[in-house]
């Protein structure tokens, strides 16, 4: 996926689900190649819907293993200087992405359950914003606690970087945060500032 980032946005880090996670669709897909392979002289033996069977399971085996592979690949969390984008894709045509913002995420909360999550560690990563309209779920990821740890120092980096300090440089703290603004409250801010600039010209 080619993401849009913002002025100054970095990609940190790029998370997956955990590949063993998805080892039983990769054994449906080589079980159904596996019964086409040994059963093919019997197949071939039964006229045309012994060879009908046959190229069935053959397409159903690269089918199973090209969707499975294909949605492991294109269900991908972003981790960046500036937010975490979530891109769920739940079929070959339809795709969810979500996104929050770093000041917007209100908690982070990695939770690692069952044996083989235990043993393999992997679990899930919930983030949550305050107004509570956006909540990300990144589901058997490896290290979920590493990853829950990640995002919330990012957060805090990011929080102590673009927080409104007023004893300090305003004006650039002001001007990095419009390059995280889209085109619709980017004009909201231009119809502000027309405002304010035309009022000062009047004053002085």
């Amino acid at each position: 996926m080619d993401l849009k980032l913002k002025e100054q946005e970095r990609i940190l880090s790029e998370v997956l689900q955990y590949g063993l996670t998805k080892v039983w669709y990769y054994f449906v897909g080589f079980l159904f190649l596996f019964l086409a392979a040994f059963f093919m002289f019997w197949f071939f033996d039964h006229a045309w819907w012994g060879v009908a069977l046959f190229f069935i399971l053959i397409f159903l085996g690269f089918f199973t293993l090209f969707r499975n592979y294909y949605l492991w690949k294109k269900n991908i969390c972003y981790i960046t200087t500036h937010r975490v984008i979530d891109v769920e894709q739940r079929g070959f045509f339809e795709k969810l992405v979500s996104e929050i913002p770093y000041d917007q995420i209100e908690d982070v909360h990695g939770k690692i359950s069952g044996f083989f999550g235990m043993i393999l560690r992997f679990g899930t990563v919930s983030i949550q914003t305050g107004s509570g309209k956006v909540k990300i779920i990144l589901q058997n990821v490896k290290r979920p606690l590493q990853l829950q740890q990640q995002i919330n120092e990012m957060r805090e980096r990011y929080l102590s970087k673009y927080s409104t300090d007023f004893s300090g440089d305003v004006a650039g703290i002001i001007n990095d945060k419009l390059y995280e603004l889209e085109l619709p409250d980017l004009y909201k801010v231009k119809k502000t500032l027309d405002k304010r600039i035309d009022k000062l010209s009047r004053e002085n």
